[in-house]
């Protein structure tokens, strides 16, 4: 009789650690892949984003790049190839 109640049944139930961590992977990679989306396609698309797809500074070339115009005048380049007319 003493033995009726202390017996105690144990239920193997499979640790639920992989479905834990393959859900909260996918919740990772989806969360990276929205916040991709907005910083590369949203965020360029308000003005002032500066990769010329709606801002005021862009260049405008739609390809996200920007690009530095450099001008050179003549007397610069003389002065440094030493054939300036100073002397």
């Amino acid at each position: 009789m003493s033995d009726d109640y202390k017996r105690v049944e144990k239920k193997e139930e499979p640790g639920k650690v992989g479905a834990t961590f393959i859900k909260y992977a996918f919740i990772t990679i989806i969360t990276i892949i929205i916040l991709f989306f907005i910083v590369n396609y949203l965020l360029p698309m308000l003005p002032g984003g500066g990769d010329g797809a709606g801002g005021e500074n862009g260049n405008g070339n739609g390809n996200g790049e920007d690009s530095v115009n450099i001008e050179i005048n003549e007397d610069f380049v003389d002065e440094i190839d030493g054939d300036g007319d100073d002397g």
